[in-house]
């Protein structure tokens, strides 16, 4: 899964994978290299050649998922539970990265050139290729897909990183049923890197629907599995609201093995909806799953304990690219009844850059990471995590915790305890009280949560934390913009490049959660905080690239669009029965090449 950021939005990081019952060892044909499956049709002319160790087939793999996806459509969708369901096992885009060796690859595209001044791109296109009905695949489905990803009405997340200093997009034209070609006005450094976020849609299937102005609600959760086609791996067979969602081999997939095997290699994916964190580690201690991904850092030590016992092992990757934090709804627009999404008095305190820093001093990070990540971690104050070699730059403005300093800057902007009672109130009086929201599914962040809480009063701020179900934050972030505040986290895009995130870090852009979608920056630090993110994203030069980058994260960290808290530590668990397995710290984890995937006993 490519976040743009990612789009994509940690309100539930915890993803587990497991085989069951029925994971009975792979039919003696498939172990002798003889497809056994129901595979249909020729392998097409030009099928990718998987250079991974050729594996056997059987077997169904189960992944516990925190709730349920949002819908199918992998162009408006941008949540995290559905991207891990629908992106990658189900749909594919021109290029796809190699998380292990961090690299781009090809994909639908078996290859690809630029012309020397980075304004032409040409993609050549798989022959023989067919969507998991049957039906041929070819530029005409580029050609659709890219016309509704910028088509600015779908607000797809994917869009921002194509978008041109004029507000345009590339220009994108058919030079033959397997052939397909952007102009640019501009160089774009992530134009590969971006097209790995757009994930193609079938024409034949969708069309209709895009021309009569529904396509927003099409590939909905409660559209039939047989009109969801896919060019994955896999192709969806059922889904059970707040039970599970079943994928069955695509029998058309267009990956192979050295042996000529056709991939995937395991029959079904079975995600069911847990959303109790707890229940889930312990449904992997008790050996009932083999695979848990993103483990919370308070379940490690029991769960490294079990190691032998439960025949699994716990890996340590480091610290991780997933970024906690602590945003406050700067929105000053009013929603469809005329109310305003912020209460008028709340938001006069939220945009104010001092009461932002105020709360940023007050914020005890080191405190978080021993009591919220039992040490396994580290602080941060910026948008990029120090394990991310080539982006992160210290020169940033830090906040180390200081309650004195926070309460010298709210006085400062009117904001001190007038009466005596404990709680602060402004200039006219008023309380300084508000809202703060978490997915509550998640017991780590719920502890982050209740330390904000426990910080800001005392420096005189009264929070009343409130955790929710994941998904009625993503329609508070996303829809109803009914928020205070939220604490939730990022995940990192793969490629690490943060220019992959702009829809995140562009006051413009869709997932800019303190203001978004803004046509013109409300404030002169957000237009200067544009300019810098557009210029990395111009420029193809890495060092010049890297210094508008930092300029932006200085401008970020003054001004605190969000206030960055911290970042967990990585560990991943599985079972010791998997072949090629390669864990990786970005999305998809542990499943990310599953189509390679399978099992050994």
């Amino acid at each position: 899964m490519n976040r743009i950021i990612a789009v994509c939005l940690l309100i539930a990081m915890c993803l587990l994978a497991a085989s069951t019952a029925c994971s009975s060892p792979p039919p003696p044909g498939g172990a002798r290299g003889t497809p056994t499956p129901p595979f249909e049709g020729e392998v097409p002319e030009d099928a990718y050649l998987n250079e991974a160790e050729p594996g056997v087939y059987g077997g169904t793999l189960v992944m516990a998922l925190a709730a349920n996806p949002k819908s199918f459509n992998p162009i408006t969708e941008s949540d995290t539970n559905t991207a891990w369901v629908i992106n990658g096992p189900l749909y594919r885009g021109l290029v796809d990265y190699d998380n292990y060796e961090q690299k781009d690859i090809p994909a639908l595209a078996k290859s690809w050139e630029a012309s020397p001044d980075g304004l032409t791109w040409t993609f050549n296109l798989r022959k023989g290729v067919k969507w998991s009905d049957g039906a041929p695949f070819t530029a005409d489905d580029v050609m659709f897909t890219y016309q509704v990803t910028f088509d600015n009405k779908e607000e797809a997340a994917a869009a921002s990183s194509f978008t041109q200093s004029d507000g345009s997009y590339p220009e994108v034209e058919k030079v033959d049923d397997y052939a397909v070609r952007f102009k640019l006005k501009e160089p774009n450094a992530i134009f590969i890197a971006a097209s790995n976020s757009v994930y193609i849609i079938p024409k034949h299937k969708l069309e209709a629907d895009y021309k009569a102005g529904k396509f927003r609600q099409t590939l909905s959760v409660s559209t039939d599995p047989k009109e969801v086609v896919s060019v994955g791996p896999y192709r969806l067979t059922s889904f059970t609201a707040d039970q599970r969602i079943v994928l069955e081999r695509n029998p058309y997939f267009w990956k192979i093995d050295s042996k000529k095997q056709r991939l995937p290699y395991i029959d079904r994916v079975i995600f069911q909806v847990v959303p109790d964190f707890n229940a889930a580690s312990l449904k992997f201690q008790n050996g009932e799953t083999d695979m848990i991904t993103s483990i919370s850092p308070d379940a490690v030590d029991l769960l490294k304990q079990g190691e032998a016992a439960g025949d699994y092992t716990i890996e340590d990757l480091g610290p991780s690219m997933n970024l906690n934090n602590l945003t406050f709804n700067q929105d000053t627009g009013k929603n469809k009844q005329g109310k305003p999404y912020v209460d008028p008095v709340k938001l006069k305190w939220f945009r104010d850059v001092k009461f932002r820093q105020a709360v940023s001093y007050a914020l005890d990070r080191e405190g978080m990471v021993r009591t919220a990540f039992q040490g396994r971690g580290i602080p941060v104050y910026g948008f990029d995590s120090p394990a991310n070699k080539v982006w992160y730059s210290d020169s940033i403005m830090k906040y180390p915790y200081n309650p004195e300093k926070a309460r010298e800057l709210l006085r400062e902007i009117g904001i001190f305890d007038r009466n005596g009672d404990g709680i602060a109130e402004d200039s006219e009086g008023n309380p300084v009280r508000f809202s703060l929201h978490t997915n509550g599914n998640r017991p780590y962040r719920v502890n982050i949560g209740t330390l904000i809480k426990d910080n800001l009063s005392k420096v005189g701020l009264d929070v009343n934390f409130q955790p929710l179900d994941a998904n009625v934050v993503v329609d508070k972030l996303n829809t109803t913009r009914d928020f205070d505040a939220i604490n939730l986290g990022w995940q990192s895009s793969f490629p690490p490049d943060p220019i992959l995130s702009k829809n995140a870090l562009l006051p413009s852009g869709r997932n800019y959660y303190a203001f978004p979608g803004q046509k013109t920056p409300s404030t002169e630090w957000e237009k200067q905080l544009e300019e810098k993110v557009n210029l990395t994203s111009r420029t193809m030069d890495l060092a010049e690239r890297q210094k508008h980058y930092w300029d932006a994260m200085r401008i970020w960290t003054e001004y605190l669009p969000e206030i960055d808290l911290a970042v967990p530590n990585y560990y991943a668990g599985t079972k010791n029965r998997f072949g090629n397995l390669k864990p990786s710290p970005l999305a998809n984890y542990t499943y990310w090449n599953i189509e390679e995937l399978f099992f050994t006993k």
